[in-house]
């Protein structure tokens, strides 16, 4: 039996090139990747025992399916020639990893009773297709990424009183944190957030279109803008250096519109469904993006998708800034 598995080795504390992350996961993921080769990057795609012994892996052709299916297939096969002693853990080895998972559940903040929408982001298309610089494999591509609310800050989505024809702004700092944080350009990889300065606009009012028995309709409608400017000094992902087409001054930015629908259960207190589209213009780009591989540097369409998330464990992976979130 095969287990796919994902992880954001990004986030916080799970950083493989941080030495003192001396976590069973760290341990684990740093010991597959030094038996695949020496490269930098721990991105690729790994087959591997659950005791960390690798059957197979790369770093290039993640996105060719013939390929990956041709790398799963041999890593199974590698799998059958495994005595069960070299397949698995020892019982001291699980048995200090399951320790450490509970004690990571302990920590999680996940909002169980706040609100969690899934968000979806990818490229929209232009009036002539001809002007889309990526070519075929990244025309489709899309990328996903949650957004956090503890229950407080839920029921900042809401107007008072909950009567039908109220309206109100929802407050601000919640609006800043998807402009700052989700609306960003991560459709064919990873970008950085934008720091408060950069937002112009975060303004979304929630209206109450109906109230039938203990659900409340809402309508969103609003507008966030974000856009900085920098000299082209590499930081943090967000630039590129001087080079060939990149501008010596850069800038990047998103200018968002947003409208959509929610229902709010009053009795259960949680939102029972969220449905926000957001249609972009964003600018800019840097070497973690894609865009600069290109010169994609916009201006140009990118549609996100805002959606209740579900509540499986797949789906409770904490939002790709979330240190910046400044939860205690």
């Amino acid at each position: 039996m095969l287990v796919p598995a994902a992880d954001a080795i990004e986030r916080p504390g799970k950083s493989l090139d941080d030495k003192t992350n001396t976590s069973f996961e760290g341990r684990l993921v740093r010991k597959i990747k030094t038996q695949c080769n020496d490269l930098g990057s721990y991105q690729g795609i790994f087959v591997a025992t659950p005791s960390g012994q690798l059957l197979a892996g790369t770093h290039h052709d993640a996105r060719d399916t013939r390929k990956v299916e041709k790398l799963l297939r041999a890593g199974l096969e590698k799998w059958k020639t495994l005595s069960p002693s070299d397949r698995l853990m020892t019982k001291d080895v699980f048995s200090k990893a399951v320790a450490e998972l509970a004690k990571e559940e302990g920590r999680k903040r996940y909002p169980d009773d706040g609100l969690v929408l899934s968000v979806i982001c990818r490229d929209l298309p232009l009036p002539n297709p001809k002007d889309f610089k990526g070519g075929n494999v990244h025309r489709k591509m899309y990328n996903q990424d949650y957004a956090w609310f503890r229950k407080s800050e839920a029921r900042a989505f809401l107007p008072e009183p909950l009567i039908k024809g109220a309206k109100q702004r929802v407050q601000r700092d919640v609006v800043e944190r998807l402009a700052r944080f989700h609306f960003v350009d991560l459709v064919r990889g990873h970008t950085s957030s934008y720091p408060q300065k950069a937002v112009e606009h975060a303004d979304l009012t929630a209206e109450v279109i109906d109230v039938k028995d203990h659900l409340v309709s809402l309508r969103y409608r609003g507008r966030t803008r974000t856009s900085e400017v920098h000299d082209g000094v590499h930081i943090e992902g967000k630039w590129n250096r001087p080079g060939p087409g990149i501008p010596k001054l850069q800038t990047r930015g998103v200018d968002a519109k947003l409208e959509g629908h929610a229902v709010y259960d009053q009795k259960a207190e949680k939102f029972v469904s969220f449905n926000v589209v957001v249609v972009t213009k964003r600018w800019g780009g840097n070497v973690y993006n894609a865009r600069a591989q290109f010169l994609d540097f916009g201006p140009t369409p990118m549609g996100i998708v805002l959606n209740l998330a579900g509540d499986n464990v797949a789906e409770q992976v904490p939002p790709l800034f979330f240190r910046s979130y400044g939860w205690n």
